[in-house]
């Protein structure tokens, strides 16, 4: 049996269009989280990235999806049968979400004092001087200097950065066993993003809480991650050491890791992937990076090859010729 924090298998999540049309948006999503793993969670857009952070803090019904199968087993529960008063016990208090924009995360309508209130309380009624001293000591944590002056202020009295560790504070409030952090460095400068990043890292090891870090950026995830599970067109296709990302085993993998702009010299050629990912809940048969892979064979095309192949002990593809295109070539 499974020891780890979080785990999906065979997750499914549709949309409803119309009152009988349904739209799937992730249709194939199996990996695990371990306690105290910093797990990066990366992909281009549409592949179903958000769809698997909302499964995770419950909202999946307010953009009008369901999960229509599988599971999401969070610390012995499975989500998918979790009732309003279970949300109530896990979301902000078991599992800790940070938002995807800085900006439009804070309400500009109350203080950060009332909003870390908020993230403190949590259905319970503390006394005020209990939560003042709560709030002050998340502040400290996250570096916001003068965090009295900073209780006192609204979202728009602070920049992109400090917006971006009040809510990292808001969703450590109740030292969570998971923090769900959905491109939290969006609309922020590269100089801030870092700090992010460390501040993230520092929260892991002094909380002890595991970590999915959602972004589009590889080399960030890179740099900070364990491990890395890629998604495309709505399917878990990778997952592999962060350490190990320049040997995957999965043609996407490969294209996703090339077109690094860090990697490219000085005046050289930007490397991009070529064509477009399948219009999402459209997708075909057999391998769907097929239309754009290098290595594609007949037998790419047919079969619903979403399912993960174990290469090594920590390392699973989707890719059905990995052996002979990834593995061959080294022999």
């Amino acid at each position: 049996m499974s020891n780890s924090l979080v785990s999906f298998k065979q997750l499914r999540i549709d949309v409803k269009v119309t009152r009988s049309r349904r739209l799937r948006i992730v249709d194939s999503a199996t990996f695990d989280v371990e306690h105290g793993q910093l797990m990066g969670l990366i992909g281009e857009s549409g592949s179903g990235k958000t769809m698997l952070c909302r499964s995770l803090i419950g909202t999946l019904g307010r953009r009008s999806a369901y999960i229509e199968s599988g599971s999401v087993i969070f610390d012995g529960t499975n989500l998918v049968n979790a009732t309003k008063s279970d949300w109530r016990e896990i979301r902000g208090k078991k599992i800790g979400y940070i938002p995807q924009s800085a900006l439009a995360g804070p309400n500009p309508v109350i203080t950060i004092g009332d909003q870390l209130a908020e993230a403190i309380n949590q259905g319970q009624k503390l006394d005020r001087e209990t939560v003042h001293k709560r709030s002050i000591e998340l502040l400290e944590m996250v570096q916001i200097r003068r965090p009295e002056i900073v209780l006192k202020q609204y979202s728009y009295q602070l920049s992109g950065g400090m917006k971006q560790r009040v809510m990292i504070a808001c969703a450590i409030a109740q030292n969570p066993k998971l923090i769900v952090a959905d491109e939290p460095t969006t609309g922020l400068d590269v100089t801030v993003q870092a700090e992010i990043m460390v501040l993230l890292k520092e929260i892991r090891k002094n909380l002890n809480t595991s970590i999915i870090l959602v972004s589009h950026d590889l080399q960030l995830i890179n740099s900070i991650c364990d491990d890395v599970v890629v998604m495309h067109a709505g399917a878990t296709v990778e997952k592999l050491p962060s350490e190990e990302i320049i040997n995957a085993l999965h043609p996407y993998t490969h294209a996703l890791y090339n077109s690094r702009i860090d990697l490219v010299e000085p005046r050289g050629k930007l490397v991009t992937i070529k064509g477009q990912p399948p219009t999402v809940g459209a997708w075909p048969t057999g391998c769907r990076f097929a239309d754009r892979c290098d290595f594609v064979q007949d037998k790419c095309l047919f079969g619903t090859q979403m399912e993960l192949l174990k290469a090594d002990t920590n390392h699973e593809t989707a890719c059905i010729r990995y052996d002979e295109v990834f593995l061959g070539a080294k022999k």
